[in-house]
């Protein structure tokens, strides 16, 4: 399969170029703003043609883009690449709006084009067994989850400051946490109240959020979302009417509980955890966190457009987180009115 890589940043090197090379996909060319970052992208994963517009890229002969540029321009590229005929996998979150999210299906659609959504998350294997004791009904009806995503600020990750606007933090880490809810859970949403702020005062951006939400289905969740929480952690706790999941996203480990945990049930958990991560370690794959199943979107998606089947993540899954992130900002809108 040819491939086009639009936004040549921290992610597009990290994940997805990477994630080609080792698929054996054939990257033809590349494209950033930038004409020293795409030059110097093309050069280190021996891509032959650059470009710094991307509307020279979408000319070439390529049958999948991925689009790995700031959040704002996701819709307007991704409806280009649909119109000159290219499947398109668009970094999370997928749009700013839900608007945008309908005309980028829309568009697909329209061009009989696939549409996949990084949603790398619910691939970890934590995730894929939570959901399977849930549907086996290990634990009875879910009664609520509590969603915590904490993470320092990402300017390890790059020096770009596109991150820090008003709703950086949940199209950032939110993002993820909205798509597992409707992953392991899925109904629509009934009612949402948000606190949010700037704790530091000096952000301007809104770098903790707690929203609680209803869903049809009567699940209450608490997603709780903090860049200056001072740890990290990714984890879901899932309250069931006979048990309990505590899903540890970020070290890949599940623990279900029914009644009262003894200590010795605690310490193999423990033990269980340790060599967990200790094996992970090990093959290096721990350091690579959540990167590490980029790599599963990509390749599920080519299958899907050789073979035309099901997507792991696809475009209207995306719409539909973006629809819930759209009723949380207009309620916290509403409410500091």
């Amino acid at each position: 399969m040819k491939v086009g890589v639009i936004g040549c940043g921290a992610i597009a090197r990290r994940a997805h170029l990477p994630s080609y090379r080792a698929l054996g996909a054939e990257i033809l060319v590349v494209s950033d703003l930038r004409e020293d970052v795409a030059k110097s992208c093309a050069r280190k994963f021996n891509v032959k043609k650059w470009f710094t517009n991307y509307h020279e890229l979408l000319k070439e002969d390529i049958d999948l883009v991925s689009v790995c540029t700031p959040n704002s321009t996701h819709a307007p590229i991704t409806i280009d690449a649909a119109k000159m005929g290219k499947h398109v996998l668009v970094e999370k979150p997928m749009a700013n709006n839900l608007q945008d999210a309908n005309n980028m299906l829309k568009a697909c659609k329209d061009s009989g084009v696939g549409l996949s959504v990084m949603h790398n998350y619910r691939l970890f294997p934590c995730v894929l067994e939570a959901k399977k004791r849930i549907e086996d009904g290990r634990i009875g009806n879910i009664v609520s989850i509590h969603a915590i995503g904490r993470d320092f600020a990402p300017m390890s990750w790059t020096h770009s400051t596109w991150f820090y606007h008003k709703w950086g933090l949940l199209e950032d880490l939110g993002y993820h946490f909205v798509d597992l809810i409707n992953f392991l859970c899925h109904s629509p949403l009934v009612d949402v109240k948000v606190i949010a702020r700037d704790c530091t005062d000096n952000m301007n951006c809104l770098n903790h959020i707690q929203a609680i939400m209803l869903f049809e289905n009567k699940i209450c969740t608490d997603l709780d979302l903090s860049w200056v929480s001072g740890s990290y952690e990714m984890s879901l706790k899932i309250l069931g009417t006979a048990g309990t999941l505590e899903v540890d996203i970020r070290n890949n480990n599940l623990q279900e509980i029914h009644g009262y945990t003894t200590p010795i049930e605690d310490l193999s958990n423990s033990l269980k955890k340790s060599l967990k991560v200790g094996k992970a370690v090990i093959n290096k794959t721990y350091f690579k966190g959540p990167i590490f199943y980029n790599q599963l979107v990509i390749k599920k998606f080519m299958e899907s457009i050789v073979n035309k089947t099901n997507l792991t993540a696809s475009g209207e899954e995306g719409r539909e987180v973006v629809a819930i992130m759209d009723l949380i900002k207009k309620s916290y809108d509403a409410e500091t009115k």
